[in-house]
C-alpha cells in the first residue's frame, strides 16, 4: 500500500514507495441510496442531467437577488435560508434525495474551500458547472465564510447500513488499502471514523452513497480536479467500479465518532 503523509503546515501531500502493508484505518452521486451502483459513462451522464431539474427555478431567482451584506433570520444566514436550502435543507440534510450532499457537520474550511472553487471555476466536474457555478456567483466571500460556519454546527447526518456485505467489503479499503494496486487506505487522509482533516479532507461519515459514487468517477474519470496535488484522481483511477460502489456503501454506514 502507498503510505501518505501529509504536511499540514505546508499544506503537501507525499506518496511513499516502495509500498507499505500496515492492517488498520470515502467518498460521494445518482437518484437513490442503491445497494450495488455501478456507473458508466452514459450513466454519469444522465445523473449530471436529471439532478439540474432538481435545482428549483425559486433558487436560481434567489441566489440572484442575493443582497451584499449577508443579513440572519435568528441564526440561519440569508444565503441558506434563500438559497442553499434548497438543495441541502435548512440544517444540511438533503431534501432533494442522493443527489445532493449533506452539508451538516461538514467542515468549514472545507466547505469554504469548495465555494472558493466553485466561484472561481476550479471545480469544474459537471454537476458543479450546471448547478454550483450559478448559485455560488453571487456570493461574497463574507457570505462563504457564513454559509460554511453555519452548516458546520448543524447535526450530521446518522450513518445508514444499506448492504452490510459490500459494506464489509469497504471497510477492508477503507481501512488498509490496495497493496496490489497501491491505493493508500482511505482513512490515512478521512480518519478512521471518517470525519476527515481540514482544510483538504472533507467529512465523509454518513455521506449519502450515490453521492459518494459519483464524485469518485468524476476523479476516476478525470472530470473533477481540485483535489490537492491530485491524490484523489489517484487513488480513484486505481479502483474498480465495484470497489467504488464498497466504499461508498461503507462510507454511508459510518456514524463518526465526535471524540476522534
Amino acid at each position: 500500500m502507498v503510505r501518505l503523509s501529509y504536511i499540514k503546515g505546508l499544506g503537501a501531500i507525499r506518496a511513499v514507495v516502495p509500498i507499505v502493508l500496515f492492517s488498520t484505518g470515502t467518498i460521494f452521486f445518482a437518484m437513490t441510496e442503491c445497494a450495488a451502483a455501478t456507473v458508466h459513462d452514459n450513466k454519469l451522464a444522465a445523473a449530471t442531467a436529471s439532478s439540474t431539474t432538481a435545482v428549483t427555478a425559486a433558487a436560481h431567482s434567489a441566489a440572484s437577488a442575493q443582497t451584499t451584506a449577508d443579513t440572519q433570520t435568528g441564526n440561519i444566514p440569508q444565503s441558506v435560508s434563500s438559497t442553499c436550502m434548497a438543495c441541502h435543507g435548512m440544517t444540511g440534510i438533503s431534501p432533494q434525495g442522493a443527489m445532493f450532499p449533506d452539508l451538516a457537520g461538514q467542515w468549514a474550511p472545507y466547505l469554504v474551500k469548495q465555494l472558493d472553487n466553485f466561484r472561481s471555476h476550479t471545480r469544474a466536474d459537471p454537476m458543479a458547472k450546471a448547478i454550483m457555478w450559478g448559485m455560488a456567483a453571487s456570493l461574497t466571500p463574507a457570505q462563504v465564510q457564513h454559509v460554511a460556519d453555519y452548516y458546520s454546527k448543524q447535526v450530521p447526518a446518522k450513518g445508514k447500513m444499506i448492504n452490510p456485505k459490500l459494506a464489509a467489503a469497504g471497510k477492508k479499503i477503507f481501512e488498509g488499502g490496495i497493496s496490489t494496486t497501491h491505493v493508500p487506505a482511505c482513512m490515512a487522509c478521512h480518519g478512521p471514523t471518517g470525519l476527515g482533516d481540514p482544510p483538504l479532507f472533507p467529512r465523509l461519515a454518513g455521506q449519502r452513497q450515490a453521492y459518494v459514487v459519483l464524485q469518485l468517477n468524476y476523479f476516476k474519470k478525470g472530470l473533477r480536479t481540485n483535489d490537492p496535488h491530485a491524490i484523489m484522481r489517484y487513488v480513484a483511477s486505481r479502483l474498480s467500479e465495484a470497489q467504488i460502489t464498497e466504499l461508498a456503501s461503507y462510507v454511508r454506514s459510518l456514524p463518526g465518532d465526535s471524540n476522534e
